[in-house]
């Protein structure tokens, strides 16, 4: 028996690495969009606020180029990534096959937030 010449289709590990770099790409925009509104305000000392989003955006690209690089060795490429009213769509080439991933803004947020307190070292089940 001879093992087929064809590429393996794509696995679960290949989907959340799209996912990953589609939450990371969005809590970048967050950021920046944070850190530009953090100057518009009168607080005493927004420096501290706004280098430490920076160190996190520093953080989220490495993690970035971290998953490019895995998303290269296992063959996956994003082609188009529209975000709609609804969410957001990712269309990706996987080792020759076409996929479709899509996440839902409430989805999105969520996952964004939860990023973002990895980042911070919070956990939200621990409110006050």
């Amino acid at each position: 028996m001879s093992s087929s010449p064809s590429a393996p289709s794509p696995a679960d590990e290949d989907h959340r690495l799209v996912k990953g770099l589609v939450v990371r790409t969005l809590l970048l925009d967050v950021l920046e969009r944070d850190i530009r509104t953090l100057d518009t305000l009168l607080l005493k000392m927004p420096e501290v606020y706004v280098l430490s989003l920076n160190r996190i955006q520093n953080q989220v690209l490495k993690e970035i180029l971290a998953v490019r690089k895995q998303m290269r060795i296992r063959g996956v490429k994003i082609l188009e990534e529209k975000r709609e009213t609804e969410g957001i769509e990712t269309i990706y080439l996987c080792r020759g096959y076409w996929q479709r991933f899509y996440m839902l803004w409430t989805f999105a947020r969520n996952e964004v937030k939860q990023e973002l307190c990895r980042h911070l070292n919070i956990d939200l089940t621990q409110r006050l």
